[in-house]
């Protein structure tokens, strides 16, 4: 079967055909500056070189029209009708209590995805506007949400209620939701995978480590706690996000006249490592001002680290220790410094990160632990379009694979 993976933003749509079961990938691709008269679209065949093409764009179902035309065209597509494509499956951002799991989509499920918007207004939107595109465009074609919140519903309520008060708490849907569900499945399902180990026995602390970072600690396949809340802002300092704050710092900003708008902003797009070292929010380039000198640089990069150790010793002890430590995400796969730094005080433990190993780990799978490490620690490359065919295929046919 061949499943089509879409993941749809604000402005661009991300995709993948692959053949399933063996998951192969055909091709992938990317729209960007949707609704712009220069809008990117970038086509990779497996095998082939990519291209790049320039051209309006205007909107979400023109975007996904434009990706059908690509898939079955004479010189770079691989299929050679549409309806070939048995299945689309979609990342959907935020299911709040409603999904347990992935779904197929129906009126219904598409009615709750909408009732969600409140909850990740910038994201569940676009998500949905894919899903009605596809059912558009691609009728009579099984669709199936997978939702980055749903792996984390089965969290102990010790894990995921806040200290609210209960009735505001019920009433508004204010709990502990999680995030990057997909792509920490994906992780641990591999590790396993790695391992030759079932995920039952396997106690694992997952970091994903990007634009967004969270950490999650899971045991027997199963998260029982990840740093990321409400809404994706909360845990791990990241990229552009603050991560962790005392809420009082919201109300003591919107007592000196700052507008929520203005708190929102800053919390999200000026902080975490751009704020702190004002260089840039990609980690290479701070880590180079860093070696230069950059004391801000070096500010922001203990800052990052800092916290994800607290977390890692945090989940080491929840777990009652940790056979396997996962790490995942663009600076997680990249940045052999910052998965040293989080890991250098774990070596009374018995954990500890082989350096000549670490330092060859990068853009690719591998594993760093040392000979005696009492913990496997493995570089997973974020793969988020594959678990989702993964769950798709289950879904529309009742089978496991993998």
């Amino acid at each position: 079967m061949k499943i089509l993976v879409l993941n749809s933003r604000i402005y661009s749509l991300e995709y993948e055909l692959l053949e399933v079961p063996g998951e192969k990938i055909l091709c992938s691709g990317q729209i960007k500056r949707i609704g712009a008269e220069s809008s990117v679209i970038i086509h990779k065949v497996e095998g082939k070189d990519q291209d790049k093409i320039i051209k309006p764009v205007f909107d979400h179902q023109k975007a996904l029209d434009a990706v059908i035309k690509l898939l079955t065209g004479p010189q770079d597509g691989v299929i050679k009708d549409k309806k070939e494509i048995g299945a689309v499956g979609h990342r959907v951002v935020h299911g709040g209590e409603d999904f347990q799991g992935s779904i197929k989509i129906t009126p219904d499920v598409r009615k709750k995805i909408y009732q969600n918007f409140q909850l990740a207004p910038l994201h569940n939107p676009f998500n949905l506007k894919a899903i009605d595109a596809a059912l558009k465009l691609l009728p009579g074609v099984p669709q199936v949400a997978v939702f980055d919140t749903s792996y984390y519903q089965k969290m102990p309520p010790s894990a995921y209620y806040y200290a609210l008060p209960m009735h505001i708490s019920k009433e508004h849907k204010i709990r502990r939701y999680g995030f990057h569900g997909i792509s920490h499945q994906y992780a641990c399902e591999n590790a396993a995978n790695i391992l030759k180990k079932p995920l039952k026995g396997l106690r694992i602390i997952s970091f994903h480590l990007g634009q967004g970072c969270s950490v999650s600690a899971i045991k027997d396949g199963a998260p029982i706690d990840t740093s990321m809340g409400f809404s994706p802002l909360g845990g791990l300092v990241m990229t552009t996000r603050c991560g962790n704050i005392d809420p009082e710092i919201v109300i003591y900003l919107s007592k000196l006249g700052w507008s929520f708008t203005e708190i929102e902003v800053m919390l999200n797009k000026e902080s975490g490592i751009l704020g702190l070292s004002g260089v840039s929010d990609n980690m290479k380039d701070v880590i180079l001002a860093a070696e230069k000198g950059d004391e801000r640089s070096k500010l922001a990069i203990d800052i990052f680290c800092y916290a994800a150790t607290k977390y890692f010793f945090s989940y080491y002890g929840i777990l009652r220790g940790a056979n396997a430590i996962i790490f995942t995400g663009g600076i997680g796969v990249n940045s052999p410094l910052i998965r040293k730094r989080i890991l250098e005080g774990a070596k009374f433990l018995g954990i500890e990160i082989d350096p000549a190993k670490n330092r060859k780990t990068v853009a690719c799978a591998g594993r760093i632990e040392s000979k005696s490490s009492k913990a496997k620690i493995l570089v997973i490359p974020r793969n988020e379009g594959i678990l989702i065919a993964r769950e798709t295929y289950k879904i529309i046919k009742g089978k496991k694979i993998g």
